[in-house]
């Protein structure tokens, strides 16, 4: 990652292979959480206004199966599941952002903690709280994507849809 000075008090962060996925303001600084992008070869060189939405797609996933159903547009904060638009509070669209960002890697609760939510003092409980309503708030049909990992935490597992 890189910082570079602008123009009347301003910085440009550069983050090759990232992708944010929480961003938080208090009034004397600016939170920023990075995960690495779903891609490959991470997300394509180009203005951040440019950038309108970032899904994530399995790159590894044949050609002939569909995305995952569960889209996460960071750009404008919202999340699409089989089509259907859900209304998720910040705290619960920051971990599943988070957990889409990384498919397959098992996150500790107190890794998400630290990485999500630094300044709330709560316990690991907190993480298994949002959990349970994320996957409730994702359905029966898809509540499976978030896979507990017995004695560790959590990870994403995309459902692709195949032919």
């Amino acid at each position: 990652m890189t910082v570079e000075p602008l123009s009347q008090g301003r910085w440009m962060l550069a983050a090759q292979g990232y992708v944010p996925v929480s961003v938080r303001q208090t009034s004397s600084e600016v939170h920023l959480v990075f995960a690495p992008s779903p891609g490959p070869g991470g997300i394509p060189e180009c203005p951040a206004e440019t950038i309108e939405t970032m899904e994530t797609v399995d790159s590894t996933a044949p050609v002939e199966q569909l995305p995952d159903p569960v889209q996460v547009d960071h750009a404008a904060r919202t999340v699409h599941v089989a089509g259907r638009q859900l209304e998720l509070p910040r705290l619960e669209f920051d971990l599943l952002a988070y957990f889409v960002s990384r498919p397959r890697h098992v996150h500790a609760r107190h890794q998400l903690i630290a990485a999500l939510w630094p300044d709330a003092g709560g316990s690991e409980r907190t993480v298994d709280v949002h959990v349970a309503r994320l996957r409730r708030r994702l359905g029966p049909q898809y509540r499976k994507v978030i896979a507990t990992v017995v004695g560790v935490g959590y990870k994403y597992v995309p459902v692709l849809a195949g032919p």
